[in-house]
């Protein structure tokens, strides 16, 4: 009986050894076969990139940069952005949201570029890495022929009319120490002008500009800031910045910027005489 208990003994140890090689082997096989997966489904992600949409975030009330064709969104800032995107075969997508949640937008990765008239400044570098610059301009006043304004000084006491979150809120509140009356737009200002519900406004030059055509009793100053316009991407982006940047360089020195700045000048002008 001692012998043939060892017997059976030694049967089972084998029978049960042979049964954890065979469930390690599978579980091994399932384990590698779900790494594989893994690994292949990475490698089609990082593949991917170059299908998914390069999305533009901007503020579309600001001609000619960024105004609306209807429903569509057309002007300069789009036509550099979607170079972009060709240059990098990416589908191009743009969105309209307030100005002063464009920075915000990008910054938070809900859009890859912000293009809206944006004028590099100190503070905004710390958030966000900007383009190199694609046009120099300024802001100006807007004012009833009658009241003429030349200089930032002129406006210092009256009530100034300006685009929330722009260059020309923060000369009111920097340069002149006061609070200004705030738009969604230059030309809700200019229309709050018009109406005499402010005295004067700051916008700058090329949508101050549209404002004003037409208006026989509205006029511009010289500049009272020197500006540049570039576009902003979330921080740490170096391809997508290189590619930026050779776009901007290649558009002006073929004379697609040029061209982009009279169609889109021309045709904002048109939308505003009718």
């Amino acid at each position: 009986m001692k012998n043939l208990t060892k017997a059976r003994a030694k049967s089972l140890t084998k029978a049960l050894a042979k049964s954890l090689t065979k469930a390690l082997a599978k579980n091994l096989m399932m384990a590698l076969a779900v790494a594989a997966m893994l690994v292949g489904g990475s490698m089609f992600v990082g593949c991917s990139e170059k299908g998914e949409s390069l999305k533009m975030i901007t503020e579309a009330t600001f001609p000619p940069y960024e105004f609306l064709r209807g429903q569509e969104i057309v002007g300069i800032d789009v036509e550099i952005c979607k170079a972009v995107a060709a240059k990098l075969g990416r589908p191009f997508e743009v969105e309209s949201v307030n100005f002063d949640s464009v920075i915000p937008t990008v910054i938070s990765g809900k859009a890859d570029l912000a293009a809206a008239g944006i004028t590099v400044t100190e503070d905004r570098k710390k958030n966000v890495d900007f383009s190199i610059p694609y046009v120099k301009t300024g802001v100006v006043f807007v004012y009833k022929k009658g009241t003429p304004y030349a200089k930032g000084s002129d406006a210092k006491g009256r009530k100034v009319g300006v685009q929330s979150g722009t260059t020309s809120e923060a000369f009111v509140t920097d340069e002149l120490k006061q609070q200004p009356e705030r738009f969604d737009s230059p030309a809700a200002a200019v229309a709050a002008l018009k109406a005499g519900r402010v005295d004067v406004v700051i916008a700058d030059i090329d949508p101050a500009k549209n404002c004003v055509k037409g208006e026989a009793e509205l006029a511009l100053s010289g500049f009272i800031t020197s500006e540049e316009y570039a576009v902003a991407i979330r921080k740490g982006q170096p391809e997508l910045l290189k590619a930026i940047n050779e776009t901007i360089a290649e558009a002006k020195a073929d004379g697609r910027l040029a061209k982009w700045v009279a169609v889109y000048t021309a045709e904002a002008d048109k939308l505003k005489e009718k």
